[in-house]
């Protein structure tokens, strides 16, 4: 226990007080200084005697010590308005810092590149398709041509040869059955692949087969599909063979009615001789 410096009366050390009296029995607390600021300046009575107000700097070190934490001021920046863009655009910088000449290069830069692409694109479908002038060609007998012996000079000599020379070994399998059904002919000629006349050949080793009466027409297109070589049987007849060139269907059924000749064409080495020749 402890008595009260002004009555005398005991009170205990946790009051603060004195019940009796109300004296204070501890020391006034004061107020306490920011941490980092000035402890001699008071703002607003400095600010009032024209006393200049110090701005509470960062805490030194030992302060940092005891502080839980400190905050910093963070610097914003105003947001771009309209007007500053417009300037910016005016005077050729853009929002990332490029120069307007930059940026407009680099446009310049993918719309070519997209243009070429374009072209690229047109060119690959171009001849990989084919002219469409080619396509719209009128068809054209060649002129016949005798077996060839010796080696073929050309591309085109070499397409034309196949054709001629699968159309010549077809007429000979079309001898041999004597007529022109499909199932025996692929029975009898397994290598070739064999399809009715108003079926399309489209490489030289599949045949198109029309027969009208005893007549039996076939028909066998070039590597190409611009070549089409056409032959006719007949019992007791000689074969007869048209090469077409531009023919936009290569069947037996669109056989043309005028070109025929007894030359076979194709190489001499692939066509048999002929029965008793």
């Amino acid at each position: 226990m402890k008595t009260c410096p002004e009555c005398g009366r005991e009170v205990r050390p946790v009051w603060p007080t004195c019940k009796s009296c109300g004296t204070l029995l501890m020391a006034r607390p004061e107020p306490l200084t920011p941490v980092g600021a000035p402890a001699s300046v008071d703002g607003a009575a400095g600010a009032a005697a024209g006393v200049p107000v110090a701005t509470p700097s960062a805490p030194s070190e030992a302060e940092q010590y005891f502080a839980p934490a400190v905050l910093h001021s963070v610097t914003q920046m105003p947001p771009a308005s309209a007007t500053s863009s417009y300037a910016d655009y005016r005077s050729g910088v853009s929002a990332s810092g490029e120069t307007r000449e930059v940026v407009d290069l680099g446009k310049w830069i993918v719309l070519g590149g997209a243009v070429l692409f374009v072209i690229a694109a047109v060119a690959t479908a171009y001849f990989t398709f084919g002219s469409p002038s080619k396509h719209h060609q009128a068809p054209v007998a060649l002129a016949p041509k005798a077996p060839t012996a010796g080696l073929p000079t050309s591309l085109d000599a070499i397409v034309r040869i196949e054709a001629e020379s699968s159309r010549r070994n077809a007429l000979q399998t079309v001898e041999q059955v004597g007529s022109g059904d499909v199932a025996q002919l692929a029975t009898m000629q397994p290598n070739y692949t064999w399809i009715g006349g108003d079926q399309a050949s489209t490489d030289p080793h599949t045949v198109s087969v029309a027969q009208n009466g005893t007549t039996v027409t076939v028909a066998v297109s070039g590597s190409n599909k611009d070549i089409c070589a056409y032959g006719q049987w007949a019992p007791n007849a000689t074969p007869m063979y048209v090469t077409m060139a531009h023919e936009p269907t290569c069947a037996a059924t669109t056989a043309p009615g005028t070109g025929w000749s007894s030359e076979p064409g194709g190489a001499a080495s692939d066509l048999p001789d002929d029965p008793g020749g």
